[in-house]
């Protein structure tokens, strides 16, 4: 058990936040990033937190201002899968964007079946990690152009939900069998970590045997017991980065009655509004991100202390 809550040695500070960071680079028109930093504090590292499918790079905000308030500068890309550009990609379909209900189409079944084929379509796999890819090779003109570019080079991490911890374990280190190409691999050395948030396993979008051999390095998977995969897998199938990956500096959390939204890190989420998984999310992420982006010890003996509980939250806790 573990009652005591995580608490970074960095001293909490205000959160400045930016929508309209621009960046340059192999896509159509420039990449609009949403960005969060500690205000008047240089940041400690980088997290690049990509969004799940449908939601955009201002969702996650409850999330990213707590990391962003702890110390790191966290970048969110939006991808071409958030639901306004296939909105605009898909007039047929009349997708209404509702600013106060952005997670409407998941009661449209036309869109929803669109929404599942994009899903399923390695052009979408691919262009994440064309941008993904394209941030981390201009990570120093958005740090420049937002809290100023450090003294010294800081360590990034890449974070995801969903669809966006997909493109996270494909940037960690997973191979994936795309159609008509054969295997391919993203593993980017500039990443020292990666926290996966209801993530995928075998048989679906590539995954398959042997795709997490080379994911050697720290991860963080955590799902929970009412998670489930797009193809109807239980919370079981969202273990597997974990469990199919080596041993090394791995930790899985399996949040009790924890549906695919683990709480709510964001108002926008469908089922938000369960505070207590949400926190274990939040200083899970943050113990991680302290313990392998900063060799924390602190953060490293939070972790190896948990068993079944992070504070009201009962979980299911392992690591190797």
């Amino acid at each position: 058990m573990n009652n005591q809550a995580y608490k970074s040695q960095f001293q909490t500070c205000p959160v400045t936040t930016s929508h309209e960071v621009k960046l340059n680079g192999v896509v159509k028109e420039p990449l609009l990033l949403t960005c969060r930093w500690p205000e008047n504090k240089p940041p400690k590292a980088v997290v690049i937190f990509c969004h799940g499918l449908g939601a955009g790079g201002q969702d996650y905000a409850e999330l990213s201002t707590e990391l962003a308030a702890n110390g790191y500068f966290v970048v969110h890309p939006t991808f071409p899968d958030w639901i306004g550009a296939v909105a605009a990609a898909y007039p047929d379909l009349g997708i209404k964007l509702d600013a106060n209900n952005r997670f409407a189409w998941l009661n449209a079944p036309k869109v929803r079946e669109q929404m599942f084929k994009i899903l399923h379509s390695p052009s979408y796999w691919m262009e994440r990690t064309l941008i993904v890819r394209q941030l981390l090779n201009g990570l120093d003109a958005v740090l420049n152009s937002t809290c100023g570019r450090p003294k010294q080079p800081i360590p990034t991490a890449i974070a995801g939900h969903s669809f966006g911890a997909y493109t996270s374990q494909l940037f960690a280190g997973a191979e994936i069998d795309v159609p008509n190409k054969g295997k391919r691999q993203y593993k980017d050395k500039r990443l020292s970590a990666a926290i996966l948030l209801s993530a995928q396993g075998r048989d679906q979008q590539g995954l398959r045997d042997g795709s997490w051999d080379q994911m050697t390095g720290p991860v963080l998977n955590v799902t929970g017991t009412l998670d489930g995969g797009a193809k109807g897998q239980d919370w079981h199938w969202k273990c597997e980065p974990y469990h199919l990956a080596p041993a090394g500096d791995k930790y899985l959390a399996v949040l009790d009655n924890a549906d695919h939204y683990l709480g709510g890190m964001t108002p926008d989420d469908p089922n938000s509004g369960i505070p207590n998984q949400s926190q274990a999310v939040t200083q899970l992420s943050l113990a991680f991100l302290d313990a392998y982006l900063l060799d924390d010890l602190a953060a490293k003996l939070w972790l190896a202390a948990i068993s079944d509980h992070i504070g009201d939250c009962k979980l299911l806790f392992e690591k190797k």
